[in-house]
């Protein structure tokens, strides 16, 4: 009995670990720019589990009137999505990366670049352009 039980768990670990070996993780980056004349940014942000740093462009002056945004995933077992973002007026929806599929894992975080001086907003709160 005890053969019996040691070779399903020697199997069972086989099995396990072969299994995990065909899923390695994976990084996607996408990047897109708004136009921008206004002085405060709304960022409709629906997950709060991934992190959006702010900063102010320091070069290029055609960027200076862009707001540019990049997200960054890292995923095990699916693929990322476009996100759905936009902006209108002075709100940009971000969207997300990591929607729909329940098996794998997704995990994703945002840069945005605004111009000098704008003023940023996530979710109705200040937040900090560094």
């Amino acid at each position: 009995m005890n053969k019996i039980l040691h070779r399903l768990s020697s199997a069972t670990v086989l099995v396990a670990c072969l299994a995990l070996s065909g899923c390695s993780s994976s990084e996607h980056s996408e990047q897109e720019s708004f136009a921008f004349a206004g002085t405060t940014l709304n960022v409709i942000h629906d997950n709060a589990n991934m992190p959006v740093t702010v900063s102010a462009h320091t070069v290029a002056i055609e960027e200076s009137s862009q707001v540019i945004v990049e997200v960054q995933t890292q995923t095990l077992g699916q693929s990322p999505e476009t996100p759905a973002w936009s902006l209108t007026d002075d709100t940009l929806d971000i969207g997300t990366p990591c929607a729909g599929s329940v098996v794998g894992y997704c995990e994703a975080s945002y840069s945005i670049r605004v111009p000098a001086g704008t003023e940023v907003m996530v979710n109705g709160r200040p937040t900090t352009v560094g």
